[in-house]
């Protein structure tokens, strides 16, 4: 009787310890909603640090974990709106624009609806503007994100003209305006060079008609005229010659 109750005991701690490793593991207490709210106002104010002292990396880090992580507050709202300046002022046009319409679609009524085509359009200014922009010729410069950014500008005048944005929008659109005619007009002087006056006369009555007024319609009006004579089209120049005699344009430059 001794030998098997012996091996009784001896065999109880391994049942005992066999029984603990099988018992289900109690999992952590999640947090309470007064935890969760403390932690992403934690958050957004270090995101907050990071943007106003110019730190647009850790900035948009701290972004990120609010979207992934409190995706259903208010919060997540203001961080998805600050992360479209953030990248925007950390040279990320693509994530930027991709914020962007991310929130315009998401919040179409937000208040801050004006503010982010605002955003659009320095967002495509940027990405139209090269590092070595002054070795380049404007004939040699895309301005197809010129162009995006004129028309996001001028998306944000027409619905929102009352918006604090708009002033500045419309100057910019100026500014927009007169390099594309600047870049079509450098064009003209390519098909004249070549001697392909047809052409050079289309792309300069292009310019006088799509960007009046800009300084670039001067010399385009030289241009035309110089391109009608040189395919024989004397009544078209002469009529040109008038316009230009009427508003005391001077004759056109040799590029």
């Amino acid at each position: 009787m001794i030998a098997p109750l012996r091996a009784a005991l001896t065999a109880l701690p391994v049942l005992l310890i066999t029984a603990c490793s099988t018992a289900p593991v109690e999992p952590p207490p999640l947090p309470s909603e007064r935890e969760r709210q403390l932690e992403v106002e934690e958050l957004y104010k270090l995101a907050r640090v990071c943007l106003d002292a110019g730190d647009y990396t850790d900035a948009l880090e701290h972004y990120d974990r609010i979207l992934s992580d409190f995706a259903f507050t208010d919060f997540a709202t203001q961080a998805q709106l600050e992360s479209v300046y953030a990248a925007y002022r950390s040279y990320e046009p693509d994530r930027a624009l991709s914020s962007a319409d991310r929130f315009l679609k998401e919040h179409p009524r937000h208040p801050a609806v004006d503010y982010v085509y605002y955003l659009r359009g320095l967002i495509n200014a940027q990405r139209g503007e090269s590092p070595f922009g002054w070795l380049l010729d404007t004939a040699q410069q895309d301005v197809g994100a010129a162009r995006r950014a004129f028309d996001d500008f001028a998306l944000l005048v027409q619905r929102y003209p009352d918006s604090r944005f708009a002033g500045d929008a419309r100057q910019r659109m100026v500014h927009l305006r007169n390099h594309i005619a600047l870049h079509e007009l450098s064009i003209v002087h390519y098909y004249v060079r070549r001697g392909a006056h047809l052409a050079a006369a289309k792309r300069a009555e292009k310019i006088l008609a799509d960007y009046p007024g800009a300084p670039a319609t001067v010399e385009a009006l030289a241009l035309l005229e110089d391109s009608y004579r040189a395919l024989g089209l004397n009544d078209h120049a002469d009529d040109v010659r008038r316009v230009r005699e009427a508003n005391r344009v001077p004759a056109a430059q040799n590029p």
